[in-house]
Formats: C-alpha cells, structure tokens, sequence
C-alpha cells in the first residue's frame, strides 16, 4: 500500500530553501528532468513518445490503423495511455534500429536550443550562494544547463558528459558540478531501456559520494529508469540528510515512487519549471542577467578583429597572401551589423589618413545617432588623434546619454578629465561609476589606480592596484600590465618595491608598451615621495611610453642585478 506523502506548496518551499541558505552547512543538489527543457523548445518524453514517435512507429509498422492508443497498447508491452513517457525506452529503440540513428535524433531536438528563463534562474543560483546549490545531476543530453551558465554567469561549470570522466566528480568542489548521467547527445547518450538499466558503476559511485551531505530536489523528472533507482538504492541511510524534494504537478508514481516513500520525500506540487524558478528568483531576489555581458563579448570580439584588419590592411602587397586577406577584411567589413562597419572602416585610418577615418565616423553617426559604441570611439579619436579636447568632450556625453553604464566609455572620459582638464573630482566621479558598472573591469581598475597614486592616496592605490593583479592575465593586455607594474614599483613601500621591480622587468622584456600613456603624474608622486630610483623612473617611462630603446636601461645597476 503507498504511503501518503507530505505535500507543501512551491512558495513554501521556495521560502524554506531560502532560509535553510542561512545556516551553516545546508547544502542541495538539483536532479533535473526532461520537462525542465520543454519551455526551451526540447519536447518532454511524454509528447515525445505520444506525439512524435508513436505516429511515425505506426506510420512504419500499421499505416492503415488509425486508433493510435489502442494500436500502441497491443504493440508496446506495458503502454499506458496515461504515462506513455515510461514507454520512453522501449518506443525509442522500436523507432531506430541502429544507434547512430538514435543519436542523429537526439542531435536534432537539442540542436540550436537557448535556455529560457528557468535556465538562467537555475545558472544564477548554482553560480551564487556560497556552494549550496553547486551541484546539478541530470538524465537529459541537451546542453541547457551549461550554455546558461556559460552565458547567463561568470561561472565556469565542470560537465560532466561521459562516464570517462567520472572521477572528476567531486563533492567538494565550489564551482557548479553538472553530471550528465545519461551522456551527452553528441556522445553515444543511453536511450533504450536496456542501457539505461546500467548506469555506469563509476558515476553511481561517484555521484553517491557527492550526495552523502545534501539535500536533493527532483524537478521536471518522470522517475521511470531503473538505472537512477539502482543508484539511489545503493545510496547509504545516512545520505541526503536534507531531505528529498519531489518537484511536479502529479504525485510520483513508477520505479521510483517505493524508494521516494523510503526517504520520506515532500511532494512540491508544482508543474511548471519556469514558475518554480521565477518563485526561487524572487524569494532569493536574484539578479536578473546583465545585458553587458553579451555586449561585452560582441565588443571584445570586434577589438580583436580590428587589430586583425589594421594589421592586414597596412600588409605590403608583396607579403604572402596579401590581397586574399585584404580581400577577406573587405567582405568581413560588410557582414558587420549596422554601427561596426563604420566603426571598423575610420579605426585603420586613425594614423594612416585621419581626415578619412573623420569623414567615416560623421557618416556612421549619421547612420547611426544613438551606437554608444561609436560615439565613444569617435570621442577617443577626437581626443588621441585630433587632439580637439572641446569637441571629443561633447561626444563623450553623447555616447554616455546613449548607454550612461557603459564602463569602457566612462573609464575614457575619465582619462580626459584628467590629462586634459585637470578636474579631479569629476575624474574620480566617473572612475567610480566605471567601476559600478563593471567592478572588474581592468583597464578602469588600473587607470583609477594609477590616479590614485599619482594623488597621494596610496593606500587606497595600491588596493586598487591588487585588484588588478588578482585578475585572470587574459583579462589584462599588456599595455595595462606593464603600466600597472610601473605604479607598483614607483609607489609601493620598500618591502613590496622589490617584487614589483621584478614583475616589471619581466613584461618589458617580453615587449609589454604602452605608447603614448602619460606617466608623467606618477613620476612627479614619486619624486616627492623621494623614490631611491627615480632617475630610472623616467627612463622607464621613456621605453614604456616612447618605445626608447630598453638598451637604455643596461648601465642601472639594479637591472643588471635583477
């Protein structure tokens, strides 16, 4: 006789998962369903098996029967009606006799899906809170839960999508575990009933380890493979101490409903996946995702494209493959959507014909009157290039009334205010709301930092400056990284000045510039504050702002002791 099991509403439980995130040492894994995908555009396996595979299964078998339950129910032994997503399995490898078709239709439903908002919910909160939802098990072979970490976070998940990898699951690890228990849809994923019986020992294994000091919370999950039931068989008494959490518009029924009785589970009567997470969001007052995010990626994409086409454009005819890649920038130019050609096109004649690359951006932002984007590099432009001060200004408050959040553009008007207009406190204005914008942004970063110094506020400085230091070096070109050791090394006390020379050595002869930067505020701070070297300094700051000759630096002792 089943037992009756305690059922709560989903706003509770969203509420008691919030508060159990208060106390020490509550931890949860989610074991996600194919219905949590279907909002996404992949079918669940009920409409899977009653709407798309039993018709065309008929359709090869019985072309002329019409009546497709009572058809089902004699040619598949078991078949309800009510649940035709247990039949899973058995219509599956009925359908396609070969596993490689198996996998080319796997392939099809998952390919091109994005994750909708549940997704992007569930991303944030396996990102955040401390480690206490950092692990996911799922059955399904789509890449959803991944791609919304990838896109939707700053996390960088380990996926585990094959049973090769098995011994990378760790239960102590803080970034977001995704273990992939039936495969991945691009690698032999189980499908048929007979290989989902066998769920590799070693992920069984695995997995129980991870498990042993969680909670778990079943959502989207029909609970209909005997493989998962073996596993969570074989889970120890004392496993999952936080309880089992059944999240679905119906009571569990099937191969798992005896062992979720066993665990006394709570039913959360909830169906819908993105109500769920939209009910989590808010009790958890998660953030939404940021678009900067994915205009940052677009930006970081077109800056590394347009030192790509600067350097092919100023490619001597003579030089291998010339005219091809010439050709190739051509056709790239025009694929760019709306304000990028422009912007692409006036950037390679910054140095090269100026009066040109001018006309280019009048006729872009003609075209397009409200690209921050292209405003802001118009106004660097009119700063670096035109040296008009006046007019690079006014642009710069162009592009801030298009997107006033825009970290780059901010960071830059605040290197104007300062070299050129010497207003300090609008300086350190707009460095802080850079650095709102975007807290880890390394150039903005490094540039308040050296202002700061070249100020006096030295602790304040070099705190700053360590933020920089702290970040991942693909973040830091090398511009910024030899100008930010050059700050080290002229402003930290003695006992950290030592190290910073080193660092500093280092990249200037791995050929870190960084022509044009003005150190100039930083070497008049250091001479006040007395630096030992200072003569160096503005020999330092000659090679890195020059490009004078690193020669130079071969009769300082100190260099040839390093």
């Amino acid at each position: 006789m089943e037992k009756t099991l305690r059922k709560i509403s989903a706003d509770e439980f969203a509420r008691r998962l919030r508060q159990s995130t208060g106390e020490q040492d509550k931890r949860f894994a989610f074991f996600i369903g194919a219905g949590c995908s279907v909002s996404s555009g992949i079918p669940g396996a009920h409409g899977l098996v009653k709407d798309k595979w039993l018709p065309r299964l008929r359709d090869l078998l019985a072309p002329n029967r019409k009546d497709l339950d009572t058809w089902a129910k004699e040619e598949i032994p078991g078949y309800d009606t009510q649940n035709p997503a247990a039949s899973y399995g058995p219509v599956m490898e009925r359908l396609f006799l070969q596993p490689e078709e198996r996998q080319r239709e796997l392939e099809s439903l998952c390919e091109g899906r994005f994750p909708g908002f549940g997704y992007a919910v569930l991303a944030n909160l396996l990102e955040h809170q401390g480690g206490c939802f950092n692990v996911a098990l799922t059955t399904n072979f789509d890449d959803l839960m991944p791609d919304a970490l990838y896109l939707f976070t700053q996390a960088r998940p380990l996926t585990i999508q094959h049973e090769s990898l098995a011994q990378f699951i760790r239960p102590t690890r803080t970034r977001p575990l995704i273990v992939k228990l039936h495969g991945d849809h691009r690698l032999s994923p189980l499908n048929t009933s007979h290989e989902t019986e066998r769920l590799k020992e070693d992920i069984g294994r695995q997995v129980a380890a991870v498990l042993n000091d969680r909670g778990l919370i079943f959502i989207g999950y029909g609970g209909n493979d005997q493989g998962i039931r073996k596993m969570l068989d074989g889970l120890p008494a004392a496993a999952l101490p936080l309880g089992v959490f059944w999240v679905s518009g119906a009571e569990p029924q099937g191969e798992i409903r005896p062992w979720l009785e066993s665990r006394e589970a709570i039913w959360v009567e909830k169906h819908d996946f993105d109500e769920l997470m939209l009910l989590i969001r808010d009790v958890f007052d998660l953030p939404h995702p940021e678009r900067k995010r994915f205009d940052e990626v677009f930006e970081k994409y077109t800056e590394t494209y347009k030192k790509l086409s600067t350097r092919v454009a100023t490619l001597p005819d003579t030089a291998p493959d010339a005219a091809a890649l010439k050709e190739a920038v051509e056709r790239a130019d025009e694929a760019f959507p709306n304000w990028v050609a422009p912007l692409m096109a006036a950037y390679r004649l910054h140095e090269t014909d100026p009066d040109r690359a001018d006309a280019i951006y009048a006729e872009g932002i003609e075209q397009f009157p409200d690209s921050a984007v292209l405003l802001g590099s118009y106004a660097s432009f009119l700063k670096d290039v035109r040296k008009d001060y006046d007019r690079a200004e006014e642009y710069f408050r162009r592009a801030l009334d298009a997107d006033p959040g825009h970290a780059s553009i901010l960071g830059n008007y605040a290197i104007l205010l300062n070299d050129v207009r010497k207003d300090y406190d609008r300086v350190e204005e707009y460095y802080r709301r850079a650095l709102i914008a975007d807290p880890d942004h390394a150039n903005n970063l490094g540039n308040y930092a050296g202002f700061l110094l070249a100020r006096g506020r030295s602790d304040q400085g070099l705190q700053m400056l360590d933020e920089v230091f702290r970040l991942p070096d693909a973040s830091v070109s090398s511009s910024l990284a030899v100008e930010t050791r050059f700050y080290a090394f002229a402003h930290r006390l003695d006992e950290g000045r030592t190290e910073a020379f080193q660092n500093l050595k280092r990249v200037l002869e791995a050929g870190a510039r960084s022509p044009g930067w003005n150190l100039e505020d930083n070497i008049a701070r250091a001479r006040e504050d007395e630096h030992p070297d200072i003569e160096w300094l503005e020999k330092l700051a000659a090679v890195i702002t020059e490009n004078a000759d690193i020669a130079i630096l071969d009769e300082w002792p100190a260099w040839q002791e390093v």
